[in-house]
């Protein structure tokens, strides 16, 4: 909810606009651009970085999802959207296409989605990364309602469909207008999704170091340059304090090793986490900003073998052939630890 101050009563209202975008106009401002590298929906949003299969989405019975994705533990995550209040009614509407799309798993969720459709099938697995098996996809499947408000026996429903092993998660936004321009307020107000089904980073718990994809952002050689020469890693995600992008880079461990990816080049380097505590946020305009304004958030890496170009990095065809290793779907991917260390045996006799 949006407020506005009354400067002479001191008190707060809520903002009320006259804007209300239908559920086609929120489905078009919630997806990414056509063709993205990265169709991952606003982790800021839903709670956590979503990858997109489809939207309006056919069922068996004829009927159309709003949204269709996947989480980072492999689950079918179905999105319905409503314009106005969430009534009784919509969560046994999103139900509906839970019961159609569960019934497919591993190679059969591939072939029903992404069928002849290499691209997708690609961005599924370099999404998931190597922490999920193939067979894995979709042993669970979950609902996320979004609406401008929800009637309380919408969480009713929600805490006894969790009992029942369904994960159940409310969002409300709410649309506002200031000075003519546009905006959308966004907050998860109800969630029964037990964290074992979607862990919200890639290591939530106590573990051993590992091996990650991680996407440099910016494809450039001055930027190459400029990570490599001051040691370090970035993140973007709107260079917001306790966004996505600082989790991200805090979830790193010292040990783990990063396999740097240039969208378009491939593999161009990798390097190893020393020191996990010497993350930063850097202000717009500090002398580090070198993108003026974009990826902030900064982490240390001791790099071991880099390309002195972008262009001479391993190509995301090539590293999938001849390692069995697909591209990352988003910054940061988990890579199985001998496909990793055969990866960077390679990167050291080119470029050490």
């Amino acid at each position: 909810m949006i407020f506005k101050i009354n400067p002479q009563t001191k008190r707060i209202a809520p903002v009320e606009s006259s804007w209300r975008p239908r559920e086609v106009e929120l489905e078009t401002y919630l997806l990414p651009p056509q063709g993205s590298d990265e169709p991952i929906l606003e982790a800021s949003v839903f709670g956590e970085p979503l990858l997109v299969i489809s939207n309006q989405v056919k069922t068996r019975q004829k009927k159309r999802a709003d949204i269709l994705a996947l989480d980072r533990a492999g689950n079918a995550v179905i999105i319905e959207l409503k314009r106005d209040i969430g009534v009784l009614g919509v969560e046994t509407q999103a139900l509906q296409y839970l019961a159609d799309f569960s019934s497919y798993r591993g190679e059969d969720f591939l072939s029903r989605f992404s069928k002849n459709l290499t691209p997708l099938r690609e961005q599924i697995l370099g999404f998931l990364g190597d922490d999920v098996r193939v067979e894995d996809i979709n042993r669970h499947s979950r609902v996320i309602l979004m609406a401008r408000g929800f009637d309380p026996v919408i969480y009713s429903m929600g805490e006894w469909f969790s009992k029942c092993g369904v994960a159940f998660r409310c969002v409300e936004y709410t649309p506002f207008e200031i000075a003519g321009e546009r905006f959308l307020g966004f907050s998860v107000v109800f969630d029964r999704s037990p964290k074992s089904l979607y862990p919200l980073t890639f290591q939530s718990r106590a573990r051993e170091p590992g091996c990650f994809w991680h996407n440099i952002g910016e494809a450039s050689d001055d930027w190459w340059r400029f990570l490599v020469e001051k040691e370090q890693i970035s993140t973007d995600f709107g260079n917001q304090p306790g966004g996505q992008g600082e989790r991200v880079l805090k979830n790193y461990i010292s040990g783990d090793v990063i396999i740097a990816y240039c969208s378009g080049y491939g593999a161009i380097g990798w390097g190893q986490i020393e020191r996990p505590g010497s993350y930063k946020l850097l202000k717009p305009g500090d002398p580090e900003d070198f993108l003026g304004g974009s990826q902030l958030h900064r982490l240390k890496v001791k790099w071991k073998a880099t390309a002195p170009s972008i262009k001479q990095g391993i190509r995301a065809d090539v590293v999938r052939k001849e390692y069995g290793i697909y591209h990352p779907v988003s910054t940061s991917v988990k890579i199985n630890d001998e496909k990793a260390h055969r990866l960077m045996q390679a990167l050291d006799e080119k470029f050490s």
